[in-house]
């Protein structure tokens, strides 16, 4: 069908007044095709809904597959929600039904292209295992390092993992301390206790006990167990520069007893 550019082109030209009529007629109908053509892209556009609404409804389904937040959640997916495809997709992913956990994968895979909580789902599903999916490190490595490029600390958190313990790359300590700083710096508490444990040998950082010590302090605060149980181990053998003391040991091992029944969520 040839534009209405080029039907202008071969058009002959004007002989009299009269013929002026069907000019204004033809500018109205061009007006009235891109008035429709911009009314078209907007319906064409995927709807917004507001992120802490998106958050409750992804928290119903994994918590009690709620059967109105599922629909809510599968109709901005199939309308081309992008944030809503995300969401639905890390929920499902935790269901038992197999199906549902296939459909879970189905939006990830969907949202990750344009979205970094996608990418982090994703790349932790592959690394992990989560839901039966099967393990694709090098995958998970390229979806994760794709989020954290865009800020996420989470990811930056498991791409310290992946670097610390070489899955899917070689291991490279001085990549995996960058990553667990990049996460410590968001308040990531395993990210924090990571990179004390870096500080603490020299692991791909220069060796600094006291930075070590601050970072199980921050860890230990965020009730992280593993941290807190670092700490009780330092005051008991006189370590990381703190001296002996008998009664820090032991009230240590209690905040240990106490974070390990509200202990900080992996991230």
């Amino acid at each position: 069908m040839p534009s209405l550019r080029s039907a202008w082109v071969g058009a002959p030209a004007l002989e009299s007044p009269r013929q002026s009529v069907p000019m204004l007629t033809v500018a109205a109908a061009l007006a009235i095709v891109v008035t429709a053509g911009g009314w078209l892209s907007h319906a064409r556009q995927a709807p917004t809904v507001d992120a802490t609404q998106l958050e409750s409804w992804r928290a119903m389904v994994v918590q009690a597959m709620e059967p109105e937040a599922l629909q809510q959640l599968r109709q901005l997916a199939r309308s081309g929600s992008v944030p809503a495809q995300s969401a639905l997709g890390e929920a499902l992913l935790s269901a038992h039904d197999s199906v549902l956990r296939n459909e879970g994968m189905r939006w990830l895979e969907t949202a990750a292209p344009s979205d970094a909580r996608a990418q982090l789902s994703l790349g932790k599903a592959l690394l992990l295992g989560t839901g039966g999916v099967e393990r694709d490190y090098p995958r998970a490595l390229r979806l994760l390092r794709q989020s954290a490029d865009k800020g996420d600390a989470a990811a930056a958190y498991y791409l310290g993992v992946m670097y610390r313990s070489g899955y899917g790359t070689a291991i490279d300590t001085a990549q995996a301390a960058h990553w667990f700083d990049r996460a410590a710096r968001h308040e990531i508490p395993a990210a924090m206790f990571m990179l004390a444990n870096a500080y603490r040998e020299g692991d791909g950082v220069p060796r600094d006990e006291a930075r070590a010590l601050a970072l199980y302090q921050d860890a230990a605060e965020h009730e992280l167990p593993e941290a807190v149980q670092a700490l009780a181990m330092a005051y008991q053998n006189g370590e990381l520069g703190l001296k002996r003391d008998d009664a820090a040991y032991h009230q240590q091992w209690i905040e240990t007893a106490h974070a390990l029944k509200h202990p900080a969520l992996a991230p």
